[in-house]
Formats: C-alpha cells, sequence, structure tokens
C-alpha cells in the first residue's frame, strides 16, 4: 500500500482495499464500506 503526502491511502490502493473487505465482510459493514467507496470513485 501506497500513503499520499496527505496522509490518506493512494486512490488505487483504497480501492482495491474496498472492494476486497466487501468480499469478506459482514453484511453490516456494508453501509461503511459503501461510503468509503463513494469516496473513492468520487476521486476517480
Amino acid at each position: 500500500m501506497k500513503w499520499e503526502n496527505n496522509g490518506e491511502l493512494a486512490q488505487r490502493d483504497l480501492s482495491e482495499l474496498v472492494r476486497r473487505l466487501l468480499d469478506v465482510e459482514a453484511t453490516n459493514h456494508s453501509d461503511e464500506l459503501s461510503r468509503l467507496s463513494s469516496k473513492c470513485n468520487e476521486q476517480e
């Protein structure tokens, strides 16, 4: 994983992390993962 100078995870790594978490996390975490996924898509 690569971190940007502003302290955030690099866009590509964040997208990949969210995708992988959606594959394995329980549905009770889906709202937060969806929020993160939306953040990924806004920056692309």
